[in-house]
């Protein structure tokens, strides 16, 4: 009985000590801005719990086995996860197995020698929390995962309206697609959604159950590449979600352009391939090769496919005008990407969206505007009527002064229109193990690309007037981009699962696009933002609302390719969770963000009190072991990935980034600088707004908390 007693204290205080983050612990300090909810009380209330029973612990059993207990227990456990993170189980109760056998192993032994010791099983448990290789199949073992927070003023409902059986919709099931059946489904479902699209769309409707795709390791996805497709599921009378599609393998393409991998339903994959960059190009490129930042990717040679030409611009516009005058009309289709090139030797165009006097030296990309002649400004936009030979008018104003010395032009676009995706449960069979950019560390090349990019949910890719609603999408690295496309609507979503790379994003040419009622119950590297020319997108009524303590900032990556340029002109509404405007990715590619993004009525939360709104990661003070730490670690993934193991060289990268880290490094005091032309209103936070010195940033002060 006795025995049986201690099996059951030591499970306990391991699955205790497993609840146990170590940065929730920073909330003890007050320092904090966050709303604490039930999950920080299981962590508080476990803390307390396991050190309680470990002083009693170490005071009646303070010796050499005790101590070689201890530490063996935590090089098992390190040991143990590190294989869990490579051998990657698929399956749930492999990894439950592999933990719940160590832990009747240890537990037998010990009380086989006699020893009654609770210490190596909160250690071992205390590390699989605050594992550094990421847990696998980590959220369901976890009690405070099952704490949501509560969504507050949150508007965004769980669940979908009740289906209603309308004429016309294609009942899946009448061609031999059925749920429940373990089949692969996806070539079935790709032949019918390619046969209604060619006879002129419909809307396929899934009965509830669950349907599986992208089976046995083929990295097959569902393709839809024609207008006017509809793909929903069922609800109940109450509005549940009774229809769930899973995707059971991953779809990285790492050769070429890893970071726009396939998405499990991708639109517009005929017209742009996932791996290709779309958009106008350099007038006088030199060819020059982009390393991206994240050293398990291979970089871009620079391709891009360009939409052909259709008409010049022949008189200057003024910002928020509609009607262009052009030489001639007769050639201009329905959608267009508005292009103004930088030209005479002079970046003047590119450092207008920006927002800057001039360009930092270590923006490689920025400086090439000049030379190389780059069409910066970029709008892809719709027309909406020809009113004779040589006037157009658009549905938009125009964001930006349109001017005949910056030789605009408008070129025709090809998008697939009314496409829907609606009242789904979207899921996937991916271990949730993710490290960001994990190579070398923690990860090989291949599975750090499948950790970053390889479990993607909705791309929509080159579509317009299409919908993303009344879906719930769990466990998948990267949820939901809005690529090179135009007057999307995404709403009422729900982000669950597992923690992933990014949550949100507005990619390349996304413009008028809408993202409201939206839920995250995930944390994401890089939560919600954009990168590319994302221009006039509204995001309003989201909510972070993931119980434990990992803070998540608004997120941008600055240039994607060299010709074009950062997100401006757009709207972030009535948000709360959030703490810093964040920008990131590869120096060469900054400015993250260019000018005249603007923030309303949001409350940030996860900041320390006092500290500056603005973040520019890659501007973060180095000092001390990180910063030693930082640059060996860059040293031995460069050795890694040019193969080439010299250590004169390996000591010259230390050297160099160690310049790199000194040279770059500003207080995140001044990080404001980065942001010029961003307009702050009716902000409820406990950072320092004071502290914003940039003149063109417009600021209104903290409203009263509600």
């Amino acid at each position: 009985m006795f025995l049986f007693l201690y099996f059951v204290t030591c499970l306990l205080l391991f699955l205790l000590s497993m609840q146990i983050q170590i940065s929730e612990l920073r909330l003890l300090t007050g320092k904090y801005n966050y709303r604490i909810q039930a999950a920080q009380y299981v962590t508080y209330v476990s803390s307390l719990l396991t050190l309680l029973l470990l002083i009693v612990n170490i005071k009646s059993f303070v010796c050499l086995p005790w101590l070689a207990l201890s530490l063996g227990s935590l090089v098992v456990t390190f040991i143990v996860e590190w294989c869990l993170s490579r051998i990657s189980p698929d399956n749930l109760f492999i990894t439950l197995a592999i933990r719940a056998s160590l832990l009747l192993i240890g537990a037998a032994l010990m009380a086989y020698m006699g020893f009654f010791f609770y210490t190596p099983f909160v250690v071992s448990g205390l590390f699989v929390r605050n594992s550094p290789f990421g847990v696998a199949h980590g959220k369901p073992m976890f009690f405070a995962y099952r704490l949501h927070r509560n969504p507050m003023n949150c508007v965004v409902k769980e669940n979908g309206s009740a289906t209603t059986i309308e004429e016309g919709r294609i009942d899946v099931t009448r061609y031999g697609i059925h749920p429940n059946t373990g089949d692969d489904l996806t070539s079935r479902v790709q032949t019918l959604l390619d046969e209604i699209g060619r006879s002129g769309g419909g809307c396929l409707f899934f009965p509830r159950g669950r349907y599986l795709f992208n089976c046995g390791g083929r990295r097959e996805f569902l393709k839809v590449n024609y207008s006017r497709i509809t793909i929903e599921g069922e609800t109940d009378d109450q509005g549940n979600l009774l229809t769930e599609f899973v995707n059971c393998g991953t779809t990285v393409q790492g050769e070429h352009n890893p970071w726009l991998s396939p998405f499990f339903i991708t639109t517009g994959e005929a017209l742009q391939p996932s791996n290709m960059f779309w958009g106008l190009n350099f007038r006088k490129p030199k060819n020059l090769r982009m390393e991206s930042s994240s050293l398990s990717d291979p970089g871009s040679d620079g391709t891009i496919l360009s939409p052909p030409f259709a008409a010049k611009i022949t008189a200057d516009a003024p910002v928020g005008a509609t009607r262009l005058s052009v030489d001639d009309s007769a050639a201009v289709g329905k959608y267009i990407l508005l292009g103004m090139y930088n030209t005479g030797g002079s970046d003047e165009l590119l450092r207008e969206l920006l927002g800057v006097e001039r360009l930092r030296p270590e923006w490689g990309t920025a400086l090439r505007a000049a030379p190389e002649e780059a069409p910066s400004f970029q709008w892809l936009v719709e027309v909406k009527n020809i009113l004779d030979a040589h006037t157009i008018e658009l549905t938009s104003p125009l964001p930006l002064d349109c001017l005949l010395k910056y030789e605009p032009a408008i070129f025709n676009v090809e998008m697939l229109e009314d496409i829907h995706i609606r009242r789904l449960r979207i899921s996937s069979k991916w271990n949730g193990l993710f490290r960001h950019h994990g190579f070398p560390l923690y990860y090989s090349v291949a599975k750090t690309q499948e950790m970053d990019y390889g479990w993607n949910a909705i791309n929509l890719k080159r579509a317009a007037h299409s919908t993303v609603e009344d879906v719930i999408i769990k466990d998948f690295t990267n949820p939901l981009y809005v690529q090179d496309s135009s007057s999307v609507t995404v709403e009422r979503v729900k982000i669950k699962g597992y923690d992933g790379h990014q949550g949100l994003k507005m990619y390349c040419h996304t413009s008028g696009c809408v993202f409201r009622q939206i839920d995250f119950y995930a944390h994401f590297a890089d939560m919600m933002g954009g990168e590319g020319n994302a221009y006039g997108n509204t995001f309003s009524d989201i909510r972070y609302l993931n119980p434990t303590f990992k803070p998540v900032d608004y997120d941008f990556h600055g240039f994607p390719e060299g010709p074009m340029s950062p997100p401006a002109f757009n709207l972030f509404t009535r948000i709360e969770g959030f703490r810093f405007i964040k920008g990131a990715g590869a120096i060469y590619n900054l400015p993250s963000c260019a000018a005249h993004n603007s923030w309303v009525q949001t409350v940030t939360e996860g900041e320390r009190r006092g500290d500056s709104l603005f973040f520019a990661m890659t501007y973060r003070v180095k000092s001390g072991a990180y910063r030693w730490i930082t640059a060996v670690g860059f040293a031995v993934a460069m050795a890694i990935k040019k193969r080439n193991h010299s250590l004169s060289l390996f000591a010259s990268t230390i050297a160099d980034k160690l310049k790199d880290i000194d040279k770059v490094g500003i207080p995140q005091s001044q990080h404001d600088q980065f942001f010029p032309g961003t307009s702050i209103q009716q902000i409820e936070t406990t950072a320092d707004l004071s502290l914003i010195s940039e003149p063109s940033i417009q600021v209104e002060i903290n409203v009263p908390s509600t």
